[in-house]
């Protein structure tokens, strides 16, 4: 039974409407692109470089009629039209030019651009001009018939806009002045002039502003006609502004909205482009934020209007982007270069009816190859997007509604569906015979004009079904009832890779009327054989129904024998779990119970699981010790039986050692350390760092320091499992030497006090043979002078001993030289030719004169004097460099006191 469901489509068909005045765009450096019926075509054949705006225009039938830059006008054929060259227009200005036909005729256009400033030609000064252009049998591609007619002669800015007046009969065209003819003024002056069948009326409907807008920027009115959009970059507050007014397209009049702010706080990014999106909600507005360009998009109408009025869209260094332009498939372009250069690309933003991120904004698309964009794009009387079809894509049974909108009111709509039907009215309804996309064209009456507009529409097609399935889930009991997955039946019903929806009925009356069946995934028939229903509803949201059969069947599985894996199988020592293997296990039921391998087997956690295919497990998976269930289930996925067998995690074979373990430096001046194994276990592994098998015995002796492990090995349930455990081997901590004070103060008495940190009883010796004491200190006495050896050694002979060299040197702190024999000299106590090699002994007073110095072992010393004169009591310094018989060389300084009584 075929059906359809329109409220679950939310797929909108593609909008594309054709004004056939639009559907060519000549613009930059010589791009050009055809929208004809809405297909985007790239087109070779621009003889124009223009460096900012452009105006293009085909007749009512979509032939092209010409395209100017505002200095030169290019007919149809890419040549200069007569007399089309020595236009008085800027084509620097981002809004160059602007083409209006005159109504009432097929054959006369107006062309208006305008300049800031004089020409180099001095016929051609500042102000705003038209052209008007004739086709005719004499010129059948086209004549300037007049040129640089002046239309204002105050100063003008760069922004041209038109609409269509309510009645779709003439044109608005809107220019932005300054008051008077200085171009350095602000412009304040809005001036609408009605485009009639009688030509251009010169009295405009004047608006005068209270505020100034600068002269660069571009100016768009909204398709309706009802809003107009200003780009200013007025830098007297330093705040940019894109202004927003109100346009009444009857009388022409102009009212202030409000100003959409452009500046972020202490920056300046001047708008440039400005767009409004095809349903008047939204605003683009393209801006310079230095080394960056951006898009804005401001929310003019709708519910979060003054809540969240602003969304950027795109902010990137490099491309700079440029004019903003509708088209007639409903997007909007944006024009780009890069750093200055032209680009090969234009960006769109493909969904503008689409709050912030939703509007799609894509920077990398069309490529115009041969042509470039530049800073413009053809400027278009904007209410010519007005015109368009509104529909809906939906399922292909289901009546399409067609009705479409203008300018201005419709009359009547001759339309062809697209599939060699047709139809009038306004409004009318149309349903396909297939699915397909068709191309909808629609001959709108718009007062006295034909506009013709197209859609690409979709006609989705439904699901497709296979009819007369079943279902067979195992019994557990044999009464003919099971619990069912119902969604099992998937496979078997439609292709599953197409993600549908699927929703199950008990009756037909159940589906008729929405009432589905609540637990699908867990569903228990009440009768055998029962028919259930399901609704198949695609991405679209077209459905189709059919119903199939649920069935319970008993298979009796064999006794399936018990499966066997280590511990640590799954990397993990101590968790209890293991790691299975689904390959293997099927395998291994195979060949237990003769199951061919066109049966698929698959594994669960419970009996119920497996009855409704949920919580499968995976290829590899970690389990405890317990019963689990193999699903055997035919190729045409009907059940082959349900079947517990028990899997069994091999507990890890025991290891009882220590982290790390301490030896005496010498080992072999203690007894062994000796580690062993649990005996539990059945073989044994010490291994070293490398990996190098050391022992295999259940005890191993520690002799080295270094890293090591063990493996043990048992065998359980028929497999052998392991369990490694590394651990260190060190040796105690050395001892240290915290104190040594050497004292020579006593002439008859050298000595040595020696105090190490350790974690023992320690012995000290000078000469490595005779040790004494029994403690962490010792002191030495009757030192001979000299470089002295302290040797230290741990009474339990388990530490590694330790030395250091000190220098057994005397320096006296004062002598009395007044002969009395006592202390007369002075001089270095503890050095004799015998230990050393050299002394250099240099003697100062307090202002570094060199009273003394001391090079002989045989020295006496200083006896006081200098030059012969005994000094008085004071202060000296000295310096003494020592060498002894091994090289070593000592450096020693100081200061002592002579002292006379």
């Amino acid at each position: 039974m075929k059906t359809y469901l329109t409220l679950l489509c939310l797929c909108l068909s593609l909008s594309i409407t054709a004004q056939n005045e639009t559907i060519y765009w000549y613009f930059g450096n010589r791009a050009a692109l055809n929208f004809d019926k809405g297909e985007l075509e790239v087109l070779a054949d621009s003889a124009m470089d223009a460096p900012a705006g452009s105006a293009s225009i085909a007749n009512e039938d979509g032939l092209l009629m010409f395209y100017s830059d505002g200095a030169t006008v290019w007919n149809r054929n890419h040549e200069i039209m007569e007399n089309g060259s020595g236009l008085a227009g800027d084509p620097n200005n981002f809004q160059s030019s602007i083409i209006i036909p005159k109504p009432g005729t097929n054959n006369t256009y107006y062309l208006f651009y305008a300049r800031s400033e004089n020409s180099t030609n001095p016929l051609v000064t500042a102000g705003a001009f038209y052209s008007e252009i004739e086709f005719s049998n004499d010129f059948p591609l086209g004549k300037v018939v007049a040129k640089n007619a002046f239309l204002d002669s105050n100063a003008p800015s760069e922004k041209f806009t038109a609409v269509h007046h309510k009645s779709g009969e003439s044109f608005w065209l809107l220019t932005l002045t300054a008051a008077n003819s200085d171009p350095d003024e602000l412009k304040t002056v809005f001036k609408a002039y009605p485009i009639t069948d009688s030509g251009i009326d010169f009295n405009a409907k004047v608006t005068n502003l209270d505020f100034g807008i600068e002269s660069l920027g571009a100016m768009k009115f909204s398709v309706d006609g009802k809003k107009l959009i200003v780009a200013s970059q007025t830098e007297s507050d330093r705040t940019r502004y894109v202004h927003y007014f109100n346009f009444d397209n009857e009388t022409g009049d102009i009212t202030f909205n409000r100003n959409l702010i452009i500046d972020p706080p202490f920056a300046v990014w001047p708008p440039k482009g400005i767009e409004i999106s095809p349903n008047g909600q939204f605003v683009y507005v393209s801006f310079d934020a230095g080394d960056n360009n951006g898009i804005f998009q401001y929310e003019i109408e709708g519910p979060t209007a003054q809540e969240d009025p602003r969304a950027l869209l795109y902010f990137r260094p490099n491309i700079k982007v440029e004019s903003l332009q509708l088209a007639n498939d409903q997007k909007i372009y944006v024009a780009l270069t890069f750093e200055n250069d032209d680009s090969l690309i234009l960006g769109v933003i493909n969904e503008p009816n689409g709050k912030s991120l939703l509007s799609n904004y894509t920077p990398l698309s069309p490529e115009l190859n041969p042509g470039k964009s530049k800073r413009g794009l053809p400027n278009f009387i904007q209410s010519y997007f007005a015109s368009k079809i509104v529909t809906e894509n939906q399922c292909f049974v289901d009546p399409f509604t067609f009705s479409s909108t203008s300018y201005a009111p419709i009359s009547d709509v001759i339309w062809d569906f697209g599939d060699g039907n047709s139809g009038t009215g306004i409004t009318t309804t149309h349903t396909y015979s297939a699915p397909g996309t068709y191309t909808v064209k629609g001959v709108l009456t718009v007062g006295s004009k034909k506009v013709t507009v197209y859609k690409v529409v979709e006609a989705f097609e439904l699901p497709v079904l296979n009819a007369n399935q079943e279902l067979i889930e195992c019994d557990e009991d044999s009464d003919g009832l099971s619990t069912f997955n119902l969604f099992s039946i998937t496979s078997k019903i439609t292709d599953p890779t197409l993600n549908e929806q699927l929703i199950f009925y008990l009756s037909q009356d159940d589906l008729n009327n929405d009432v589905p069946i609540a637990n699908p995934e867990n569903f228990q028939n009440t009768v055998q054989n029962q028919e259930i229903f399901v609704k198949v509803i695609n991405d679209n949201g077209c459905f189709e129904t059919t119903s199939f059969i649920i069935t319970a069947r008993f298979v009796d599985l064999a006794n399936i024998e018990n499966f066997y894996v280590c511990e640590d199988s799954d990397g993990i020592v101590g968790d209890a779990k293991g790691l299975f293997d689904s390959e293997f296990l099927a395998s291994s039921i195979r060949n237990q119970l003769g199951i061919p391998n066109s049966t698929l087997l698959s594994f669960y956690p419970t009996y119920l699981d497996a009855q409704t295919n949920l919580n499968e497990f995976e290829s590899n998976f970690t389990y405890t010790s317990g019963t689990i269930y193999v699903k055997a289930q035919e190729a045409d996925l009907s059940c082959g039986g349900i079947q517990g067998f028990n899997i069994i995690v091999n507990a890890t074979p025991p290891i009882n050692l220590l982290d790390n373990y301490t030896i005496c430096f010498d080992p072999s001046a203690k007894p062994p350390v000796i580690v062993s194994a649990n005996t539990l276990n059945d073989r044994f592994e010490w291994k070293n760092a490398n990996g190098t098998i050391l022992s295999t015995d259940q005890d191993f002796i520690l002799n080295q320091v270094g890293q090591f492990s063990l493996t043990v090995y048992k065998i359980e349930n028929g497999i052998e499992c392991s369990n490694t455990k590394e651990f260190g081997v060190v040796n105690p901590p050395i001892p240290t030497f915290s104190e040594i004070i050497v004292d020579t103060e006593d002439e008859k008495n050298n000595t040595i006090s020696v105090t190490v940190d350790g974690n023992s009883s320690y012995e000290f010796s000078l000469d490595n043979i005779d040790y004494f004491g029994n403690a962490n200190n010792y002191f030495f006495n009757n030192v001979d002078a000299g470089l002295q050896t302290i040797y230290v050694r741990d009474l339990n002979n388990c530490e590694q001993a330790i030395q250091i060299t000190v220098s057994v040197i005397g320096f006296k702190k004062y002598f009395t030289p007044n002969g009395d024999g006592e202390n007369d000299f002075w001089n270095i106590k503890g050095l004799d030719k015998t230990s050393f090699k050299s002394i250099d002994v240099k003697i100062f007073d307090r202002f570094g004169k060199l009273i003394y110095s001391i090079t002989d072992f045989d020295s006496i010393g200083w006896n006081g004097s200098y030059n012969g004169k005994n000094l008085n009591s004071n202060n000296f310094w000295f310096k003494a460099k020592i060498v002894d018989k091994d090289d070593n060389e000592i450096n020693e300084s100081g200061n002592f006191s002579l002292i006379r009584d």
